[in-house]
C-alpha cells in the first residue's frame, strides 16, 4: 500500500493555492453582507406601503369603455333557490333588487321582465331581464 507523505498530503490539500486565504475569506464575508443588505432593502421595499400621495392633482377614474353591452343583447339577472333557502318577503326582495339592478343600468320600468317559477318540490327560479326591443 502506497504511503502519503507530507508533501503530497500539503499539494493535495491545496494549501498554497492562491484561492485560499485569509484575503480570499475576507473578500466572501464582505460579498455575503453586500447581498444580504441589498436583499433586505428590497424586502423591505416590496412589503411596505408606499406612502400615500399627500395632494393628488386629480382623482384617478378608469376609462369607461363608451359601450359594454350589445344594444341588441338582452340582460338577464337570475338565481336559482332551493327549498328552505328562501321565503316568499325574501324571493320579493330579490326580485326587487334585481329590477334595481336592471333599472340602475337604463331600463325603462316597460322593458323590464320578471319571471319567477316555483316548483313542486319547493325550489324557486328568478329571471329579471331587460327587454331592449320593448318601446
Amino acid at each position: 500500500m502506497a504511503r502519503r507523505n507530507s508533501t503530497k498530503a500539503a499539494e493535495l490539500t491545496g494549501a498554497g493555492s492562491p484561492r485560499r486565504g485569509p484575503g480570499r475569506t475576507i473578500w466572501l464575508i464582505a460579498a455575503g453582507l453586500v447581498a444580504g443588505i441589498a436583499g433586505g432593502a428590497f424586502a423591505v421595499r416590496m412589503l411596505a406601503p408606499q406612502a400615500p400621495n399627500p395632494e393628488p392633482s386629480q382623482p384617478e377614474q378608469p376609462e369607461q369603455p363608451e359601450e359594454i353591452l350589445v344594444r341588441e343583447e338582452p340582460v338577464e339577472i337570475s338565481t336559482r333557490m332551493r327549498p328552505g333557502e328562501w321565503t316568499e318577503e325574501s324571493l320579493q326582495e330579490h326580485v326587487e333588487n334585481y329590477r334595481q339592478q336592471i333599472r340602475d343600468m337604463g331600463a325603462s320600468e316597460s322593458q323590464i321582465v320578471t319571471n319567477v317559477e316555483r316548483t313542486e318540490g319547493g325550489a324557486a327560479r328568478v329571471v329579471v331581464s331587460w327587454d331592449r326591443t320593448r318601446a
